[in-house]
């Protein structure tokens, strides 16, 4: 009979297969030798670290051992940061004081300066108000020529009259009038007394008179806080 090629491909694909399994059955199976041999089988080594798990089973008191050692390390970590914040305040402060007693004595000083400063401008003041007051009472008089005249003197050791003017007045008198007063070191008259004994008449509007152009008077500078003298005024008839 005639094989077509498709069956004589499978009869030789069934008959190679049968001959592998055989082949591999007759490999497989070894006739006995009256001792089973020892096979060897090779186990792979490992090299990990076995050292390691002992750090991992220390004893509890290791452990509260280490603990307590962090725990103190801890604390002087800390007591040394707060010593060092203290220190840091302290510069701070001391710096703070340092600022402040400079600012002080900063102020000090200015306010002295302007305060100074100030006492010169109203004297200089007073001096300029006192000579335009003197030349306007210079003015008046040749004005007021049927005005009655007088003299005026004064009596203050060591110290020279700035501005002393003489009045001129309308009143229906005539006399001496002494006018105690009290000079300041800057030249000011503070204080004015009617002197009745030293005077030759108590009139009352002579005495008005004299102590209104004492009020445009004032003196040189002298040493003393107060100085007593005296002014007095003849008012001619």
């Amino acid at each position: 009979m005639k094989l077509s090629p498709s069956d004589k491909a499978l009869l030789i694909t069934v008959f190679g297969a049968s001959f592998l399994v055989l082949v591999f059955f007759f490999l497989g199976v070894k006739p006995y030798q009256g001792e089973i041999a020892e096979e060897f089988i090779e186990i792979p080594v490992i090299t990990q670290n076995l050292e390691e798990p002992e750090k991992e089973t220390k004893t509890p008191v290791q452990q509260r051992t280490r603990i307590s050692n962090r725990a103190y390390n801890s604390s002087e970590l800390s007591k040394a940061l707060q010593e060092e914040d203290e220190i840091r305040k302290a510069i701070a402060q001391r710096q703070q004081s340092s600022v402040e007693n400079l600012n002080e004595r900063t102020n000090n000083q200015l306010n002295a300066l302007q305060e100074a400063r100030e006492a010169a401008l109203e004297e200089k003041k007073k001096e300029v108000q006192a000579a335009i007051e003197a030349r306007e009472d210079a003015r008046d008089i040749k004005k007021k020529s049927a005005y009655r005249q007088s003299t005026v003197s004064y009596n203050l050791v060591g110290r020279t009259a700035i501005a002393l003017p003489n009045p001129v007045y309308t009143c229906d008198a005539f006399g001496k009038v002494v006018i105690n007063i009290t000079v300041n070191d800057k030249g000011v008259i503070v204080k004015k007394t009617f002197n009745k004994n030293a005077s030759t008449s108590a009139n009352g509007c002579l005495i008005d008179q004299a102590m209104k152009y004492l009020n445009r008077a004032y003196f040189d500078k002298g040493t003393k806080a107060t100085q007593l003298g005296s002014v007095t005024f003849d008012f001619q008839g």
